[in-house]
């Protein structure tokens, strides 16, 4: 009877051994990528996020994992963020990561449509604590100008980060970044077959239409104008006007953008001042997203050579000179009436 009793007990330890084990140190796989992003929002209560870890096959039993969190007692110390998860983790570490005792959280870097690159610098200084000067030398890097196909013709990348928000490690570095901003460039747009097929048909090229596209990023930020101001700039060149595109000055400043041009910064001497040169700038003015990229490749067919600012947000298209000069002087008019 004794030894009934002890084969129980022996069994009932095994058991709970391999329960404990089960629950706490049980590895669960995923099929795919060895490293998986996992969002905790604010709010969230801790059968929503364990539901999430579930549905994101991070965890296998909702149960188990629950039961851990519940005897581990930090509920309370699960924090909202964005964090990178392994293959293979246990319950204890998927814990330790969601609780912020594992240095799994990520960072978010976000580069604005239209941030040029010392922008884009300044942000990963701000983000990433990288430093300004070796994330622009990074950004000469010639193996990846020459995956654009572009050496000998730009010096550095910009026009090819694309502006996007990234969730990265706290440890990536400046060349990393700008890999990382680099390949959603090639994503979103070497990789579209809508738009390298149009460039190939088109009589421009890749750097051209990005440059055109960077201005018309530059420009507006209201979606039903983008590809009018292409059009207009293509227009221009047709006729052999100059573009006398303001961003272009504003690129070519030494101290940088100014909040208003004056007349005399319109003869700053640079190879990216539209209103002294023909034609394009050697180059992108700023990295521009896809949908500025389609407006350079796809722009609305009309006759106007002019536009102004109204004031609001959008502009006043014309076809004529003395048209413009009406336009020009309504925007001031309202413009004072507004002081």
């Amino acid at each position: 009877m004794k030894k009934q009793l002890v084969y129980i007990i022996i069994f009932d330890v095994i058991l709970a051994s391999l329960l404990i084990y089960q629950t706490y140190f049980s590895s669960h796989t995923w099929e795919g990528p060895p490293e998986k992003k996992f969002t905790i929002k604010q709010g969230e209560n801790l059968d929503d996020i364990i539901d999430d870890l579930h549905k994101n096959d991070i965890i296998s039993s909702k149960t188990l994992f629950k039961i851990v969190v519940i005897l581990s007692g930090k509920s309370d110390q699960i924090i909202a963020n964005t964090y990178l998860v392994r293959n293979g983790m246990s319950n204890k570490e998927v814990l330790s990561v969601i609780t912020g005792k594992e240095s799994f959280v990520l960072v978010r870097y976000t580069l604005p449509p239209g941030s040029t690159l010392r922008q884009a610098a300044k942000i990963a200084e701000k983000v990433l604590s990288h430093s300004q000067t070796k994330f622009l030398k990074e950004a000469e890097n010639d193996s990846l100008i020459a995956l654009l196909g572009l050496s000998g013709k730009i010096k550095n990348l910009e026009g090819f980060l694309y502006p996007e928000s990234y969730d990265v490690s706290p440890g990536t570095g400046e060349k990393e970044l700008i890999a990382i901003l680099f390949n959603e460039f090639r994503k979103r747009v070497l990789n579209n077959e809508e738009i390298i097929n149009e460039i190939k048909k088109s009589e421009s090229d890749l750097l051209s239409t990005v440059t055109l596209a960077s201005i018309v990023e530059a420009e507006t930020n209201v979606e039903g104008e983008k590809a009018i101001i292409a059009g207009v700039y293509l227009n221009r060149i047709a006729k052999g006007m100059r573009l006398e595109a303001d961003p272009t000055v504003q690129y070519a400043l030494p101290g940088g953008p100014k909040s208003r041009l004056l007349y005399e910064d319109l003869k700053i001497k640079s190879p990216y001042n539209t209103y002294l040169n023909p034609g394009l700038p050697p180059g992108p003015i700023n990295n521009p997203d896809v949908s500025c990229i389609r407006a350079a490749l796809f722009p609305a067919s009309h006759a106007y050579l002019f536009f102004v600012a109204t004031g609001n947000g959008g502009h006043t298209f014309t076809e004529t000179y003395s048209e413009h000069q009406k336009a020009v002087q309504d925007f001031r008019r309202n413009r004072s009436n507004k002081r």
